[in-house]
């Protein structure tokens, strides 16, 4: 039987290509540029379905605020960039951190359907 690598990060890794958005850190809104490059970005996943996913940030993000997330390849599922618009946005006391719920644009697509069965089996 061939060694299979089972993905032992909390972490998933994404690609994020920032849109123009405004973000709320320590008090202070800013206005963020869209970014013409994608950056390498830990984002801590909470919770994934075909409809979206739950992510934890040091930052604020507006409500309405689009994204475009690039999956890297898992298992057989290829490598894809996914939209994704902020539904929620909610400071967590204690913690200091923004508990963020992001909607898949289209959500229930065949790919979003096989990526969740990748993440979840891992």
């Amino acid at each position: 039987m061939a060694n299979q690598k089972r993905e032992k990060r909390k972490f998933i890794r994404l690609q994020v290509r920032r849109l123009t958005s405004i973000v709320k850190k320590s008090g202070t809104y800013m206005l963020l540029e869209e970014a013409l490059k994608k950056n390498h970005t830990l984002l801590n996943v909470k919770d994934i379905s075909t409809g979206g996913l739950r992510i934890e940030s040091d930052y604020e993000v507006i409500k309405g605020t689009n994204f475009e997330l690039t999956i890297p390849k898992i298992k057989k599922l290829d490598r894809a960039i996914v939209k994704c618009e902020v539904k929620r946005s909610e400071f967590q006391d204690g913690t200091c951190i923004y508990d963020i719920g992001l909607k898949f644009v289209p959500p229930n697509t065949d790919y979003l359907i096989e990526l969740v069965e990748c993440i979840t089996s891992i």
